[in-house]
């Protein structure tokens, strides 16, 4: 996959299908707003993100608590934030892409994307 990072967005390095995704990842889950400092121009934002909880990988948190592995997923500028019924219909249309600062995108296909093949793995 070609790498085309620019200062402020960085190239991606990995894509699956959303369904892909949650295969691996979870269950997923619409997280409530929250806010965030954009780290470019210091401004604040308050956006929601997916949350995808692994269903059997654990981790233990700073109070030596464990809960399940969760990883979030924001939404991409192109797509703008969904709702968790505009997800659900579009599940099939809908790739998770993770960026070379590891960080996740949930984002629309490509008209030129693959297709994934279903081997059942």
């Amino acid at each position: 996959m070609a790498n085309v990072a620019t200062e402020n967005r960085p190239g991606i390095v990995n894509s699956w299908s959303l369904m892909a995704f949650a295969q691996v990842h979870g269950q997923p889950k619409l997280t409530q707003p929250r806010e965030f400092v954009n780290s470019q121009t210091n401004e604040t934002f308050t956006a929601r993100s997916v949350a995808f909880e692994h269903p059997t990988e654990m981790e233990t948190l700073a109070d030596g608590s464990t809960r399940h592995k969760v990883c979030f997923v924001g939404f991409s500028r192109n797509l703008g934030e969904l709702t968790a019924e505009e997800i659900a219909a579009r599940k099939d249309d809908l790739n998770v892409v993770q960026y070379e600062n590891g960080n996740y995108g949930l984002c629309a296909k490509g008209q030129n994307s693959w297709e994934d093949i279903n081997l059942g793995l």
